[in-house]
């Protein structure tokens, strides 16, 4: 883990802010975006380094980004790569955070292709800092995928960064622009449009396929009350599962999210009660006490999570333990 490197305690780090170390080591997981925040904040603070989005990209795990990753090595051009593994961002991320345009769509000049990254959420020094990753770590996989290393961007914005501009200019081959509306990395047609080393088509339709299979896993990105009720578990597993915290994890505002459960007909505590009446009752077949799946389900008391099963079953939680 990068903290450990930096010489930071990644696990108590980890715990301050709430981040599930075992969820890292899960591929499928999602993480909270406040917590990866508040936690790469911290880290900065914490080392004062002078570039640690850039150290991020250069620490990525082999396997974060799973199926597409192995669509873009496969495809014939970046061109065409970007835009095939793009479709399955949701794998790797929650929302579509990468978008391929034509650099004129951002009132750029340049000949070449433009790939955007963009976090809906209220902007602080965190987004500056996986910004700065994501465009690195799209120009790196750009030269090594070409096989062209000395290649530099034809431009680079950023709405603001804590990195050291005189690294990102090293790093890109250009001065990065600040105060872009969006962040931003162009490439040159030369570059995007150059046959991939590893373009096989065979295996491209392969990894396509296996991607659309693990894609058809996931809850439909328009099934509002599936993300959130997903959102509710993890939240419930951290502590932090009020309206607000659910909103904020899911990029938007707790009056939107109220108001578009409200026209599902579906208000927000009914979800978290209905996800706590699901997972009461897979928690206690296992061997857990009592006392930590109240905890795990949100509740600080035994005698709450006692009345909500007789609420909800009519019976305590022991004897469900022992009808189970």
């Amino acid at each position: 883990m990068l903290a450990e490197k930096l010489g930071v305690d990644a696990s108590a780090l980890c715990r301050r802010h709430q981040i599930d170390q075992g969820l890292l080591e899960d591929p499928a997981a999602r993480l909270p975006l406040e917590n990866l925040l508040s936690g790469f904040e911290e880290l900065l603070h914490l080392t004062q380094h002078a570039s640690l989005g850039l150290e991020l990209s250069r620490h990525a795990e082999t396997g974060a980004y799973h199926t597409p990753a192995l669509v873009l090595l496969a495809s014939n051009t970046l061109r065409e790569g970007f835009a095939r593994a793009f479709e399955f961002q949701r794998l790797w991320g929650d929302g579509q955070r990468f978008l391929v345009q034509e650099p004129s769509a951002l009132n750029r000049s340049e000949a070449g292709l433009a790939v955007t990254f963009r976090i809906p959420s209220p902007r602080r020094d965190g987004h500056g800092i996986l910004e700065v990753c994501a465009l690195a770590e799209t120009l790196t996989a750009a030269r090594a995928l070409t096989g062209r290393p000395q290649d530099a961007a034809l431009s680079v914005g950023l709405p603001s960064t804590t990195d050291s501009v005189a690294e990102l200019t090293e790093f890109f081959g250009v001065a990065p622009e600040l105060g872009s509306d969006v962040a931003f990395v162009v490439l040159s047609n030369e570059m995007v449009d150059a046959r991939l080393l590893h373009a096989n088509a065979l295996f491209l339709s392969v990894f396509e396929h296996q991607a659309r299979e693990e894609l058809s896993q996931l809850p439909p990105e328009g099934d509002m009350v599936a993300n959130v009720r997903s959102e509710i578990v993890r939240g419930l597993a951290r502590g932090r599962f009020a309206l607000g915290d659910c909103a904020e994890a899911l990029g938007t505002s707790a009056r939107t999210l109220e108001r578009r459960l409200a026209e599902q007909g579906t208000p927000y505590q009914e979800l978290v009660e209905a996800v706590r009446r699901e997972l009461a009752l897979r928690l206690l077949k296992d061997t857990r006490g009592i006392e930590e799946v109240a905890l795990l389900l949100g509740y600080t008391e035994r005698s709450s999570f006692h009345r909500a099963c007789l609420r909800w079953f009519g019976k305590t939680p022991l004897e469900l333990r022992r009808i189970e």
